[in-house]
């Protein structure tokens, strides 16, 4: 006697994935641009509060309105480094059943890492190794080909006349524990960068950030006299960022903002590190360090010589390990659908 035909298993309901927002601009883009890697779009939570009960009776709410009556989907929650959030990030894992996918995001970690990181279900560092981890080369962004072309067109008579080629300078400034961006260090970084401009016989664009001191940024300026050259202040627009990452031909990034870093190596295109001891944590060069020995980034020293590397992909790594955690995920959510 023949076994009747099972129909097939209706699909597994496409995850959600959520964004924990951050004041960080870094820690939030990192967070948007696996968001945006995944594919599946997202929806933007807010930070923890102090009623943590609150919180967790919100989001459970707001799970159950995006599944729809009888229900259920995977869940991806995107959080990391910036805000303190990972104990309460951390004990959401009681509050969804097993469908909750909980992504760590980290930049910096300290030394030795919070143990509670373990409770996490992936965590993406530039710094540590091990089960659950994706070591990444630099630190997740939301730069991709298509957000960098839009910026080009949106602003290209910004950088219209320009010689070639386009050196972008791009500079950060004091962290929480080093404040050795002044004075003197921009001035020191001025000349570094004029050498390699004037060698290659081109021209310079610079852009500054929210932590560049005003009266370094003055004095690296200072250094520019006579130089084809334009400077950005990134108050007055910051959609300049993008478009200088799109239209640059060289990078010189001040090794204090692995961000930058890590978006201007992704362009594939030369990029030349300020790493100097007196102005980086030991963080920065030790997570910096690595893009020089993978070969997207060489020390500056005020001279250059060209060459070709693959762009490191961070985003894409750790939205192609949280794909592969969901599909082994579905099946389990798909048995308690049927069950319900």
């Amino acid at each position: 006697m023949s076994k009747p035909i099972q129909p097939p298993a209706p699909p597994a309901a496409e995850p959600l994935v959520w964004v924990l927002d951050s004041a960080y601009t870094g820690e939030l883009g990192a967070r948007v641009g696996v968001a945006e890697r995944l594919g599946y779009g997202y929806d933007t939570i807010p930070l923890p509060g102090t009623d943590a009960a609150a919180y967790a009776r919100m989001l459970r709410a707001r799970y159950q309105l995006a599944c729809g009556a009888g229900g259920e989907r995977s869940l991806v929650l995107l959080s990391g480094t910036g805000e303190d959030t990972l104990g309460p990030v951390a004990d959401l894992r009681h509050d969804f059943d097993g469908r909750l996918l909980n992504v760590f995001l980290a930049s910096i970690l300290p030394d030795p890492p919070d143990p509670r990181l373990h409770e996490y279900d992936l965590i993406a560092s530039p710094q540590i190794q091990g089960d659950k981890v994706v070591t990444t080369l630099g630190v997740a962004h939301k730069l991709n080909p298509a957000r960098l072309e839009a910026a080009r067109r949106a602003h290209a008579d910004r950088f219209a006349g320009l010689e070639r080629p386009l050196v972008g300078l791009l500079v950060g400034g004091n962290t929480r524990y080093c404040a050795g961006f002044d004075v003197a260090h921009a001035q020191a970084l001025g000349r570094k960068t004029r050498r390699v401009v004037e060698s290659l016989g081109g021209s310079l664009v610079a852009t500054n950030s929210r932590r560049t001191p005003a009266d370094a940024w003055a004095a690296l300026l200072a250094e520019f006299d006579g130089l084809d050259r334009r400077c950005f202040d990134w108050r007055q627009d910051p959609g300049l960022y993008p478009a200088l990452l799109a239209e640059g031909d060289v990078f010189i990034a001040t090794g204090d903002s692995i961000s930058m870093c890590s978006e201007a190596s992704h362009t594939g295109k030369p990029l030349l590190v300020d790493l100097a001891e007196s102005a980086t944590e030991s963080f920065h060069r030790a997570i910096v360090g690595k893009l020089l020995e993978y070969g997207a980034a060489r020390h500056l020293d005020g001279g250059f010589e060209p060459w070709t590397y693959t762009p490191p992909d961070p985003a894409g790594a750790v939205a192609a390990a949280i794909q592969e955690l969901l599909d082994r995920k579905a099946p389990r959510v798909l048995q308690a659908e049927k069950a319900r």
